[in-house]
């Protein structure tokens, strides 16, 4: 058990005999008179337990949200200073590389020159009248995708050059038999990102005797250093949880008195803690916004946010070298769009009126013990796995559409369209417009049904014109959770439409989704650098932006039609 359990379960002991000690001196405060205490014996408990144990938890929870990261930019600092000395011999090298130098001249100009040619694109985009000139606006954005590609293949010969001469230097390191630590620091300091972070992850498992990558002599040099940083981090931060939760038992406890307010402090505390919660609550939703916000920022600095929202081909490669004609790229996020819409409307056809009807049914028509029995089974639905749903839509719904339209005639349906993703989408989300809706129509009071029975009105028209009304906000959030269900929907879409971005209004064919383009895009090992893969936070935010406009309208259809009673 480590020390930091040790610490955690000592607290915990501290925290319940911070409650008896806070208990005890409040009664002998009065001579076992609680009634001349302010606040009854248990809230002193609670005061002198919260402050027992509280800070200490939260110190103890600092160190194991940061403690990993706090250890690993020490390490890193340490493996710096042993590399200096190599690092300089290192930029002296790219200093004086004149490859290195033409290279780093080519991509200046050509930064230049793609910033001109963007610059004109803008101008030319916003230009009206007479001054559109949608030739030469073509003829700008090919030379625009050219320097692009230049780019990418002037910064990977840049980066292959870098990469020679820190082998260069690293190889003489190793000759001249440079101390090991040194060179674990070199390799921290100078390599890509994503191999830095695996050296360090390799270096973390070695030193909690884990399952490392590989083995080396530089990365049991930084796992010892790793080591020696956790266990002192380790003992400082359990000696400091202990202290102050002894500092706060000894403080709290000579606070206690018949006149002290300890129902207020545990009262305004658990207020506090409330408020927190909700904190982080909204600051989790900022949080997710702000990093989709910066690195769709670094996707839209390198592809033009017209280029994203209003071009009409997606082919997200970026060419590597300067044959690579057919991968110059292409970021025209329209057909996603319009698959993801075509696909939701398509599920949203077959679920709505199903699953309102038969809500209506089961709420107001329907008896308590089929009841009883078919809300259960129409809510299984919504626990199959949606693999499953792929599955089916592949095997059977796919080939029968296919099979249905050759027999009309029509011979050139696909088995993966979008109609067959929209139909067993729609299947999988009946239950969450039926149960919800069905829980709010339920919950319209029986008083409202009474009294338009009482005016005259029929079964039907009491639930047209009374309780549809009345249970209208709900209804419209269980529609809203299933349009988010569609739109979020991943593993049916590659299974049954496909995955070709496709711009077409043909249910029949082939069609593919945002969510779908998001998980292509990040499987598998991805460099964080390339427009490729920092597409994938543009294509989030737009989602994002999606949904937050679609509830923004259900909150305005909702207060313009609203029935309100008392």
């Amino acid at each position: 058990m480590s020390i930091i359990a040790i610490v955690a379960l000592a607290i915990i002991v501290m925290l319940a005999g911070g409650f008896y000690v806070g208990r005890s001196r409040a009664i002998s405060a009065v001579s076992g008179a609680t009634a001349r205490l302010h606040s009854l014996p248990n809230y002193h408990g609670y005061y002198v337990a919260i402050w027992t144990g509280l800070p200490a938890f939260i110190l103890l929870a600092v160190f194991g949200i940061f403690g990993t990261s706090l250890v690993d930019r020490l390490t890193a600092s340490e493996l710096r200073r042993d590399a200096a000395e190599l690092t300089a011999s290192f930029e002296e090298a790219l200093a004086a590389d004149s490859e290195t130098l033409a290279v780093m001249e080519a991509l200046a100009v050509l930064r230049e020159r793609s910033e001109s040619a963007a610059a004109n694109v803008a101008e030319l985009r916003s230009a009206r009248g007479s001054d559109r000139d949608p030739a030469r606006l073509e003829a700008l954005q090919s030379e625009y995708t050219d320097l692009v590609n230049q780019l990418a293949t002037a910064e990977e010969v840049r980066l292959d050059r870098r990469n020679i001469l820190r082998d260069a230097v690293l190889d003489e390191a190793v000759e001249s038999a440079a101390p090991v630590r040194a060179l674990a620091g070199f390799e921290l300091m100078h390599s890509p990102r994503e191999r830095r972070q695996l050296f360090l992850a390799d270096a973390r498992r070695i030193a909690t005797d884990g399952l490392a990558s590989r083995a080396s002599p530089e990365l049991d040099a930084a796992a010892s250093i790793m080591r020696r940083h956790a266990s002192q981090l380790r003992n400082l931060v359990a000696g400091l949880a202990i202290v102050i939760a002894l500092g706060g038992l000894i403080r709290t406890r000579s606070q206690i008195a018949a006149a002290f307010r300890a129902r207020n402090h545990v009262e305004s505390l658990v207020t506090a803690m409330l408020f927190l919660s909700s904190v982080i609550a909204i600051m989790t939703t900022v949080g997710i916004v702000f990093s989709l916000l910066f690195e769709s920022l670094r996707f839209f600095s390198t592809v033009p946010l017209t280029d994203f929202l209003f071009g009409l081909q997606w082919s997200p490669q970026i060419a590597l070298r300067a044959d690579q004609v057919g991968q110059s790229g292409a970021f025209g996020a329209v057909p996603l769009f319009a698959g993801t819409a075509m696909i939701t409307l398509i599920a949203m056809i077959v679920a709505v009126p199903i699953g309102l009807l038969s809500a209506i049914y089961l709420s107001e028509y329907a008896g308590p013990r089929f009841r009883l029995t078919a809300k259960p089974v129409l809510e299984i639905l919504a626990g199959v796995p949606t693999v499953v749903y792929g599955f089916f839509a592949l095997l059977t719904v796919g080939p029968a559409i296919r099979g249905f339209f050759a027999m009309i005639g029509i011979e050139d349906v696909v088995t993966q369209s979008a109609l067959s993703a929209g139909l067993v989408m729609g299947v999988m989300i009946i239950p969450f417009i039926s149960s919800l809706s069905d829980d709010v129509i339920n919950s319209v009071p029986q008083s409202l049904r009474d009294g338009s029975y009482a005016m005259g009105a029929t079964k039907s028209e009491t639930i047209g014109r009374v309780i549809i009304p009345a249970a209208l906000p709900g209804i419209v959030g269980s529609i809203l959770l299933a349009v988010s269900r569609a739109v979020g929907e991943t593993m049916i879409v590659v299974m049954a439409a496909g995955q070709g971005a496709n711009l077409t209004a043909n249910p029949l064919e082939s069609v593919t989704t945002i969510t779908v383009q998001i998980v292509m895009l990040l499987t598998g090992d991805q460099e964080f650098d390339s427009p490729k893969t920092l597409s994938a936070f543009a294509l989030g935010l737009v989602l994002f932006v999606i949904t937050l406009v679609m509830n923004v309208i259900a909150l305005r259809v909702v207060q313009r039609y609203r029935e309100k009673y008392d």
